[in-house]
């Protein structure tokens, strides 16, 4: 049951996103992530959400709706890593997140675009472990995101998403 370096792992789950504009809904999707442990206690982390559909508006306005996707790389620290009895393994995790919007559906007569969008990615969680194999995984995770707004080709400005996602789900170990 020890997280040891070489250890592989793959997790999925549901996640529950809760953005701090009032200009896009809140949403909820799976993810997907992938990991590798190349130190009893430190690993790399690749997630990717699925296109989660928000609404948009503007002073009250719906404006239409647009799917933002997540992309994060994160380097994820295991404080017990290498503790054959730890059956409770707490993780926190630092790296970069990629936000991609696409299929934007907007009211007419606008012509909405919004730019994609690198920034800063924590997260914070805990796996428990159900077998040799398999654990149940919940975290929190915050993500720096603004986006450029733009209408016919002209900035109408920058909207700070900044979603704070909390998410659980089974990650199995190989």
């Amino acid at each position: 049951m020890a997280y040891q370096a070489g250890d592989l792992y793959v997790r999925g789950s549901f996640e529950k996103a809760d953005v701090t504009t009032d200009n896009i809904s809140d949403e909820s999707g799976f993810s997907l992530a992938g990991g590798y442990l190349f130190h009893d206690k430190v690993g790399m982390e690749q997630g990717l959400g699925e296109p989660v559909d928000h609404g948009f508006g503007l002073a009250g306005n719906d404006l239409g709706s647009v799917d933002r996707m997540p992309v994060n790389l994160l380097v994820n620290y295991y404080p017990l890593g290498g503790i054959e009895e730890a059956r409770v393994q707490p993780f926190v995790g630092l790296g970069v997140n990629y936000t991609r919007y696409s299929s934007i559906d907007e009211v007419d007569p606008y012509n909405i675009d919004i730019d994609d969008d690198y920034g800063v990615v924590g997260q914070a969680g805990v796996d428990l472990t159900l077998t040799d194999n398999l654990s149940a995984t919940s975290y929190a995770r915050w993500a720096d995101v603004d986006a450029e707004v733009e209408n016919n080709g002209e900035s109408i400005g920058t909207t700070k998403l900044d979603p704070v996602i909390i998410g659980a789900g089974l990650t199995y170990w190989f």
